[in-house]
């Protein structure tokens, strides 16, 4: 590996995973930016804890092991994802009272420096399966960032009919097309490419805005509260902005020491000690996330551990300055998150100018929930197809109607993981008593 194995770098590793896991426990933020949008079920308890740990797992557990740990163990250094995504796990997997904080920071902190150690180990338990699934399972969130870009048009539809609903659709599938197309540009030297995800989903939150702003069912009385779901969110992050700063110094600190790195180029470009290049590459990555994960934010109340990865950019530059250097990214990364959460506080305010709807939070949490539970269903079809192809998709198909004959039925939301993760179980029972043949 990259990085060196001493006792700075088990701390360091130790509190990134310690702080990543607390911060997804106590609901403030959590990597996955499929995940973020499914909290508002939780928070507002129209779903329990353990289907928002099955989600979170089945959203993460593929990428951890079919991307994070081989993408690390090959450029020797930790992708971020692999850490981050793991702590979402750990942080979900139990109730979000002071007892389980403790315990789920203990926990991440553990996995920290075992992931230190161990990262090739890892990888050869889960390849020696009888029959690996774990990569398939990435499919289950594989169209959550794509889908989600839909519910303001869907919200739309609900508040103002159909054609309005269906104008905000085509723009942004219109904006999404486009910045697929022409979204990669170069400035001198630099080259920034785009998020079409995200870049759509703005988009279409925009559009949102300005058709919530012009409704004629808008009084002057509604004016300048119908965001407050929105401003509510924004407040919660902000209450937690100092935890928030302590994670974005730990994030450029452990960036510093070489221990993770923010994405596959940056990766490879550290790697092989192009560290400008890295930042370069960083920067344009991040400009691509800014939509992405500030709108995310915003309409969840729950930020990301390392925020729009802008604390990688100075991170990187600070590399070979020894303590100075590393003294320097910590409060640097520190001093980028917090302002990342005042910003969402401005973009909060802007909101908040608009004229608002009376039905405006209700039919936007109604949109939501539909686009997600759709989502997780097809995401969780693809997957089992490509575990088991003769039954996957049966399995999940059934699973889905069968739920809502039963006499205590589960989340919709959780029917895809649940029935991608299931199968993958079965598949392998079946391969041990002989009745699915390895091709």
């Amino acid at each position: 590996m990259i990085f060196e194995i001493n006792a700075l770098t088990v701390i360091v590793m130790a509190a990134l995973g310690g702080i990543c896991t607390y911060l997804a426990n106590q609901n403030i933020a959590v990597f996955h930016d499929g995940l973020r949008p499914i909290f508002p079920q939780y928070l507002d308890g129209k779903m329990d804890r353990k289907t928002l740990f099955a989600t979170s797992f089945a959203l993460s557990f593929g990428l951890v092991i079919g991307f994070g740990l081989p993408t690390s163990v090959a450029g020797k250094i930790i992708i971020v994802h692999t850490i981050m995504l793991a702590c979402d796990i750990f942080g979900t997997m139990l109730p979000d009272d002071k007892k389980s904080a403790i315990i789920s920071t203990a926990i991440g902190a553990v996995f920290g420096v075992l992931l230190l150690y161990g990262m090739q180990t890892i990888i050869d338990i889960f390849a020696n399966l009888p029959i690996d699934f774990t990569g398939s399972l990435g499919t289950v969130g594989g169209l959550i960032t794509l889908a989600f870009c839909v519910f303001p048009a869907i919200a739309v539809a609900y508040q103002a009919g159909f054609t309005k609903g269906a104008i905000v659709l085509a723009i942004t599938m219109l904006t999404k097309h486009i910045i697929t197309l022409h979204g990669t540009f170069r400035m001198n030297d630099l080259t920034i490419s785009l998020n079409s995800d995200g870049m759509a989903l703005l988009v279409s939150i925009i559009a949102m805005i300005v058709v919530a702003a012009t409704d004629k069912k808008t009084n002057s009385a509604q004016a300048g509260s119908a965001f407050a779901i929105f401003e509510k969110n924004i407040d919660r992050i902000k209450k937690n902005m100092l935890i928030l700063g302590l994670s974005g110094g730990i994030v450029a600190v452990a960036t510093t020491l070489l221990l993770i790195a923010e994405g596959p180029a940056s990766l490879q470009l550290t790697a092989d000690g192009l560290y400008t290049e890295a930042a370069m590459v960083a920067l344009g990555r991040t400009l691509g996330f800014i939509p992405l994960v500030m709108t995310t934010a915003i309409i969840s109340g729950v930020y990301s551990p390392a925020g729009t990865k802008a604390v990688h950019v100075p991170a990187l530059l600070f590399i070979n300055m020894g303590i100075m250097g590393l003294a320097g990214s910590f409060v640097v990364g520190a001093l980028i998150m917090m302002l990342e959460v005042l910003l969402l506080g401005f973009i909060a305010k802007g909101m908040d100018k608009f004229p608002g709807m009376k039905e405006l939070g209700d039919n936007t949490r109604t949109a939501m929930s539909k686009v997600l539970d759709l989502a997780l269903l097809v995401g969780g079809m693809m997957a089992a197809n490509q575990i088991a192809p003769t039954i996957g998709y049966i399995w999940v198909i059934g699973l889905h109607f069968l739920n809502q004959t039963a006499k205590k039925p589960i989340s919709p939301m959780a029917i895809g993981p649940i029935g991608a993760i299931s199968m993958g179980i079965i598949v392998n029972i079946l391969h041990l008593i002989g009745l699915f043949p390895i091709a």
